[in-house]
């Protein structure tokens, strides 16, 4: 039974993106979910209700690739991150574009959007927000959340934007990453990573601290 859930959200996921809402019949969600229709209600009672949870199926992968709980290395993390986010977003491009064409004549659906964005606007939040603390950073509630936006804004940009425009984006695709971690980072403070090509990182009271030799996602 839980196997014929995760096909059946998985298949509304697919066929919404090539369809649309209207398009994504719950007949045609349920045939290449490999099931019924009878399958598919037993598990939803509406269409409605498993393209919400499938909504929310997608918002859990895209942030698998957490930050870690306690900043240590943060141009490292933030380039994982980011490179994770770039990756998730372009992969997952079409289902995106779909729903925001579809938003003007389903406004209901801007609630299930919103999860995705939410739970990665929240993860990049709260990393950040205990980064200040820990290297005394100068920046209030609202600077950091502004600062998290514009770099979500310039992730979802690049994943939407670069087939169509590519000379506007960070050149090769495999570093843009690293390269959005950078200025994310300067813009929070730039002694962030100032010592980190000499293998030294700022401590917790502002004083270079000796670190490992691991390598760097720079």
């Amino acid at each position: 039974m839980q196997v014929n859930r995760q096909k059946l959200l998985d298949a509304a996921l697919r066929v919404f993106a090539e369809s649309g809402f209207r398009g994504a019949t719950t007949k045609r969600i349920a045939e290449a979910a490999g099931v019924n229709e009878v399958t598919l209600f037993r598990h939803f009672k509406s269409k409605t209700a498993l393209i919400n949870e499938a909504a929310q199926l997608y918002a859990r992968r895209r942030t698998e690739a957490a930050l870690p709980e306690d900043p240590e290395d943060p141009l490292e993390e933030l380039t994982a991150w980011c490179t994770s986010q770039l990756t998730f977003l372009r992969n997952t491009r079409s289902l995106i574009r779909k729903c925001m064409a579809e938003l003007e004549e389903h406004p209901q659906m801007a609630a299930c959007m919103r999860h995705g964005p939410d739970l990665a606007q929240l993860q990049l939040g709260t990393y950040v927000s205990r980064l200040v603390v820990q290297r005394n950073l100068s920046l209030g509630p609202d600077e950091v959340r502004v600062a998290c936006t514009m770099l979500h804004g310039a992730l979802f940009s690049d994943a939407m934007g670069r087939d169509m425009m590519p000379d506007r984006f960070p050149r090769p695709l495999r570093r843009a990453g690293a390269q959005y971690a950078r200025s994310f980072l300067r813009l929070l403070g730039p002694d962030l990573f100032a010592d980190h090509g000499n293998g030294r990182q700022p401590a917790a009271n502002g004083a270079p601290r000796r670190r490992g030799s691991r390598s760097r996602g720079t």
